[in-house]
């Protein structure tokens, strides 16, 4: 029996691989000269966001968890109830973060995960 074109295997495919891609396209291990971050798909739309920070100034980790919301992951991480927000975009093969909230008891007052990262 011929397939439709609207239920052609090639074409399904197609559609499955087009609407993970933005989710893959997060995933991985980066870096910048004093930062290291990973991104993991938990499963159901959900990331894992692993970051440190090592540098002469201060020493910092955060594990966070968040979604895609449109062309960016936003990822949350909270201690004592206050929450640091972590806002990755892709920038060419890599990514560029920032963030807001308390995210400073996370890395201290002198540093931050700011920055483009590349990957590694």
């Amino acid at each position: 029996m011929p397939h439709s074109a609207l239920t052609h295997p090639g074409l399904v495919a197609g559609f499955i691989l087009a609407s993970l891609l933005p989710a893959l396209a997060f995933e991985g291990r980066y870096r910048t000269p004093a930062n290291s971050m990973t991104i993991r798909s938990t499963g159901s739309g959900l990331f894992k966001v692993d970051a440190e920070i090592s540098s002469s100034r201060c020493v910092g980790v955060i594990s966070a968890r968040g979604r895609l919301q449109g062309d960016r992951l936003v990822a949350e991480a909270k201690e004592d109830g206050e929450v640091c927000r972590l806002e990755i975009r892709r920038k060419g093969r890599g990514i560029e973060v920032s963030e807001s909230g308390q995210c400073s008891l996370f890395h201290g007052a002198n540093c931050n995960y700011v920055g483009t990262y590349s990957p590694r």
